[in-house]
């Protein structure tokens, strides 16, 4: 997998006692354990699923909002759009990891936004899945005491 590559700017220079990052990726977001979004089903298109996500969930141009748009039209899409998609994100990679060699403080303080979102979304989602949660119980309860 491209994205398991492992760039010379990520290994740590001799005598640099700096540890280096794992989930750190040039021109990206950095790795995370499972991913954000779902892709939903789509039946007239095959893909990597994985590569795609990898590098959607890793774009740091698009907010999540956007992230979220462009899973929302996969069953919609064709293979040629899905295509473009992939080209896209890894062109924007390329351009990225070339920026942070001149503007690395600029490019960490958005990748930093661009985390910072994924958090916060996660935490919205944990929150509504709670919710639900708690609001089918209160419901199977509600159920029992009104059949007893």
């Amino acid at each position: 997998m491209a994205e398991d590559n492992i760039n010379p700017q990520d290994q740590k220079n001799a005598g640099d006692d700096s540890p280096v990052d794992p989930s750190t990726r040039d021109g990206q977001l950095g790795k995370r354990d499972g991913h954000v979004f779902t892709i939903p089903p789509h039946p007239d298109t095959t893909f990597d699923d994985e590569a795609f996500l990898t590098l959607l969930e890793g774009s740091i141009s698009l907010t999540m909002e956007e992230k979220k748009r462009v899973i929302d039209a996969i069953p919609r899409l064709k293979i040629e759009q899905i295509n473009e998609l992939i080209k896209i994100f890894e062109e924007e990679k390329e351009k990225f990891s070339e920026l942070e060699k001149e503007f690395s403080d600029d490019v960490d303080k958005l990748k930093k936004e661009r985390e910072k979102e994924i958090q916060m979304g996660e935490i919205k989602a944990e929150e509504e899945t709670e919710a639900s949660s708690e609001e089918a119980e209160a419901a199977a309860l509600r159920k029992k005491l009104m059949g007893e």
